[in-house]
């Protein structure tokens, strides 16, 4: 069906996240403490992703320490094949400590001791694993599980998920199915959303000014509410990523009939762009249905008439118009 115009402007949404904090899974469970900044983001991150990578472990008989600086090679396995790193790096005996050693099997910290024998600090394998680079098994996140984690300051995600079921059921899974794997969790902070415009000023739009100014109008003075852009957040990865223990929008989005677009549709926006960037964490998302990047752009069409030339659409001439590529359709457009 050819596209045309209905509007000289179409809008979209525009989201991108900002802050960042991940954590491993044991240490969820533990009683940690997190540092001011850390903490913060636990309270105030609004989607969580789990995810999977290779666990890594200490070979224990590789370890030298001088007191100041420690060597030890790193290992972890790839379809049952151990692979494995050397690491060099400073490490000294602080705040009492007097000696270290390599914990017991599965050999997945170094920790140090006190005169008396009792622990003074750790490091995880994990933790050495991202130094390594871009190229590195290491270095990729495969998404499962995609959630929203609307903080309010007074629970932080960290709290929350100490009884989510779904990590439970993914880490039962994974301990059973992939047992050279470990799950971590990625949470994010996302910005308040932007407004972006596109003019096609050579179209035969026959809308006068009224039209286009009283729509302006409108999207500046009804704003979307911190819970809908959230909302909006957590559909559009999920519906981009595909993760595999998801079910709710996967499908079904982006459409008309789902309540988190119910304001978008009022204000008759016609796109949404979601953005995730990991490139400062050094790491790469991906999933069954995306490739490995380090910042992913999910751009969804959110039109709700087949013959609009929306958000994403442009003008090639002569009432060609195109829409760019690697973006969602509706839900209703998409063949059975």
């Amino acid at each position: 069906m050819k596209k045309t115009r209905k509007y000289l402007s179409e809008y979209s949404v525009h989201i991108c996240s900002s802050k960042w904090l991940m954590m491993p899974s044991d240490q969820i469970q533990s009683e940690g403490t997190m540092d001011e900044e850390a903490e913060n983001v636990s309270k105030t991150c609004h989607i969580y992703l789990i995810c999977r990578r290779p666990s890594t472990y200490f070979i224990k008989d590789t370890m030298k320490h001088d007191g100041e600086t420690l060597e030890v090679d790193v290992g972890y396995k790839i379809d049952g094949k151990e692979e494995k790193f050397s690491y060099k790096g400073e490490f000294p005996l602080l705040d009492g400590a007097v000696t270290l050693a390599v914990s017991d099997y599965p050999h997945r910290e170094i920790t140090t001791y006190d005169q008396e024998g009792k622990k003074v600090r750790g490091l995880p394998a994990s933790v050495i694993s991202v130094n390594q680079g871009w190229e590195s098994p290491l270095k990729q996140l495969e998404v499962l599980y995609i959630g929203q984690a609307f903080g309010n300051g007074t629970r932080s995600a960290h709290e929350r998920l100490k009884s989510h079921s779904t990590l439970q059921k993914i880490l039962a899974d994974s301990y059973h199915k992939y047992p050279d794997s470990e799950i971590s969790v990625l949470m994010v902070k996302f910005e308040p959303y932007q407004l972006l415009i596109t003019m096609d000023g050579s179209s035969n739009v026959k809308n006068d000014n009224n039209v286009e100014n009283n729509r302006f109008r409108s999207i500046l003075e009804n704003s979307l509410s911190e819970k809908q852009q959230i909302g909006i957040v957590e559909a559009a990865l999920i519906r981009y990523f595909q993760p595999f223990y998801n079910d709710k929008f996967k499908i079904k989005f982006p459409s008309p009939k789902v309540k988190v677009l119910k304001k978008c549709y009022e204000l008759d926006f016609s796109g949404l762009v979601v953005e995730i960037n990991t490139q400062e964490l050094m790491f790469l998302l991906y999933s069954k249905e995306r490739g490995l990047r380090d910042h992913h752009i999910c751009n969804v069409d959110i039109s709700d008439e087949k013959s609009r030339a929306g958000f994403f659409y442009v003008n090639l001439g002569s009432g060609n118009m195109v829409k760019i590529s690697d973006c969602i359709e509706p839900s209703s457009y998409r063949k059975s």
